[in-house]
């Protein structure tokens, strides 16, 4: 069976049974208690090579092929994972060099995972002969739909081995050694590079001011990591080529361009434990709704089509801050969020509760205490039982009109660069905003990369989009010029692919598109208050404020404090059949819903219900060529009202409507 041959949502989770082996009744109760659960998939092997291979060359699969075979027996499909993620100890205190460098040049201990060197070739050879030996056991079982490559991949090594092969990926980017110092601006503090030797990467007690070799570290680490990844996918596939593979993202910022993996990957899935009852205030779970929301049509929008949620939590972690429990309603609400997201599945981590080390306190459907009988259990199972009925939405999708552009390329720009803000910069936080504002006008966004095709959509908004990227100016100028509407916002344009500034006024050689020229920023202390008039309604500014002056653009409201009062604070500019808006300030998300809100109308996209904001509502959508399954889903504990739809607290109703 393939992964997309399957008529149903998956509901399951990483199931550790090896960790129980010395128990031959385990197997059998759980078996017993998925199907109870409604559970039909599980994850396995992705910690699993000392039981695997115990030995160097000793393999040890019966355990596994029982499991195979009584997951296929009582209906149960199997996500089969590579172990890589996690080490035996033979293998480090054999092969120790396999073991990551840190930063500052110190070699790490066995321990943990996720610390190895992804360049090492003895590691890479030994990866390599657990992902075959496991394939060629198991890639034509009928219980297997999918590959699960590694887990959770992250971190950088700065050993010998990783400065050897980065200098070769500096000469083939850059081809000369003067093409370097060029782009990197090495004259600066007489950092002019004579031979790649020289360079190495950066380091908190070495070279952290050469901003573009900071970047391109992380490039060729990322390049490294996703290079790995193809090596395992590779592996497995020699012995069925048309099992698909997936790996789980986890993080927005966690090392790897999820766009450049999303190429090499059948599915997108990813780890979500979204921080319910933080305490923050009383919209909290509005907060992380928008959070979650975004992460999924994040994830959604990387293939164009459904993606898995492979991990959630179906109760607390152990390693937040505070673990709350999820109050009654709120794992439903979760679920549910994440398919109306795009998700064709709900999975937990875990199914059983570990008895010792790390996790052992890690939220799980199956407890310590075994009992099918306790909230977590029930919660689950009504998630099982809620998923079967919603068989029909699996591979429905989302067709969205608006796009929010962010890029990773981007998001390290600004994590390096030393500017207005050296704390707080807030790009992820600007995002959000604009993000919340949109859903908050109930239509559908996708996220996208500004290497994305922009000609399917009609309004695309691009935040702090600090560094462009080879030929981005030019897309977004031929958008708005074949009659897109182009959102942007201060502190956009800046900077080119390496960090070096163009030689003109922001945004990159677009004056004549928008209308205006930012010549100066200031940025604004917290304490620090101005404020602007649009439409009869006084927002509020925070942190970022340009100087823009007009070339052409029409003038929608201005700064009403500083010397700089007066100056234009939001501007529009037609162009070619398209319309170019920039936002010289960091507002708020009042003013941004508002702001979208006529955006929307005068561009004629449907909202997905007729209806104005209802406080803690969210609304989304997925489609097949016959209906529109809308998602209502309350964040607030207090019930809310919403196209003639009584919602009780944390409560979801979907709506089928005949398109």
């Amino acid at each position: 069976m393939k992964l997309w041959e399957i008529g149903k949502l998956l509901h399951g989770g990483d199931y550790n049974v090896d960790q129980w082996l010395d128990r031959p009744d385990i197997l059998a109760e759980d078996i017993r208690l998925m199907k109870l659960a409604g559970v039909n998939v599980v994850s396995l092997c992705i910690f699993s090579w000392s039981s695997l291979e115990p030995e160097e060359g000793v393999y040890t699969f019966e355990w596994l092929d029982e499991v195979m075979d009584s997951m296929y027996k009582n209906g149960i499909y199997v996500i089969l994972a590579t172990p890589s993620a996690g080490k035996p100890p033979w293998l480090i205190k054999k092969y120790p060099d396999i073991m990551r460098t840190r930063e500052h040049r110190q070699r790490l201990l066995y321990g943990e995972r996720e610390n190895h060197c992804n360049s090492n070739k003895i590691f890479r050879e030994k990866v390599c002969r657990i992902d075959e030996k496991l394939a060629e056991r198991y890639a034509n079982h009928p219980a297997l739909i999918l590959w699960h490559i590694s887990n959770e991949m992250y971190g950088i090594c700065h050993c010998e081995t990783c400065q050897a092969s980065f200098r070769k990926w500096l000469q083939g980017k850059y081809k000369t050694i003067d093409c370097l110092n060029e782009q990197y601006w090495s004259n600066f503090w007489s950092h002019r590079y004579t031979d790649w030797e020289e360079l190495e990467s950066p380091s908190s007690v070495g070279e952290t001011a050469v901003h573009g070799l900071a970047l391109d570290y992380k490039r060729f680490y990322s390049d490294l990591s996703i290079d790995f990844l193809q090596m395992e996918i590779d592996a497995v596939k020699k012995y069925n080529p048309s099992i698909p593979v997936t790996t789980n993202l986890f993080h927005f910022n966690c090392g790897i361009d999820c766009w450049k993996v999303s190429e090499i990957l059948d599915v997108i899935s990813f780890d979500k434990y979204p921080h319910w009852h933080n305490g923050a205030d009383k919209t909290s779970e509005w907060a992380v709704g928008v959070e979650s929301a975004f992460a999924y049509d994040y994830c959604r929008s990387m293939q164009n089509k459904p993606f898995l949620l492979m991990e959630s939590s179906p109760s607390s972690t152990n390693w937040m801050p505070v673990a709350k429990l999820k109050r009654p309603g709120i794992h439903m609400l979760g679920s549910m969020q994440a398919i109306a997201g795009g998700a064709d599945s709900v999975q937990y981590f875990q199914w059983r509760q570990s008895r010792g080390a790390f996790e052992k306190f890690h939220g799980a459907v199956v407890t310590h205490n075994g009992s099918e009988h306790i909230r977590v259990f029930q919660d689950v199972t009504q998630v099982g039982a809620r998923l079967a009925d919603l068989a029909h939405i699996k591979n429905t999708e989302t067709k969205a009109r608006v796009a929010i552009i962010f890029d990773w390329d981007n998001l390290r720009g600004l994590d390096e660069q030393k500017s207005l803000r050296n704390v707080n910069r807030d790009f992820e936080q600007v995002i959000m905003e604009h993000y919340e504002a949109v859903i908050q006008n109930y239509v559908s966004v996708d996220v996208i990369a500004q290497t994305a095709d922009f000609s399917r959509y009609k309004v695309i908004i691009a935040p702090m989009l600090y560094m462009f990227l080879p030929g981005t100016a030019d897309k977004i100028r031929i958008f708005i010029k074949n009659g897109g509407t182009f959102i942007i916002t201060f502190y956009s344009g800046m900077v080119n692919e390496n960090d070096l500034a163009f030689e003109c006024f922001p945004p990159f050689a677009l004056n004549d598109v928008f209308g205006i020229k930012a010549e100066e920023t200031d940025s604004l202390e917290d304490s620090d208050e101005n404020s602007f008039n649009w439409e009869g309604k006084t927002y509020k500014v925070k942190r970022y404020c340009d100087l823009v002056q007009l070339y052409g653009a029409e003038v929608m409201a201005v700064y009403e404090q500083d010397f700089y009062a007066g100056l234009p604070v939001l501007t529009k500019n037609e162009y070619g059949s398209g319309m170019a808006y920039y936002m010289a300030a960091r507002s708020d998300v009042d003013f941004l819903r508002d702001f979208y809100a006529r955006v929307l109308c005068d561009t004629e996209i449907s909202k997905i219900v007729k209806s104005e904001y209802v406080k803690d509502v969210m609304v989304k959508e997925r489609c097949d060529k016959e209906k529109q399954y809308v998602f209502l889903m309350n964040f607030s504990r207090d019930s809310r009202e919403i196209c003639g739809e009584t919602l009780k607290g944390y409560e979801v109703k979907i709506l089928e409507k005949y398109l």
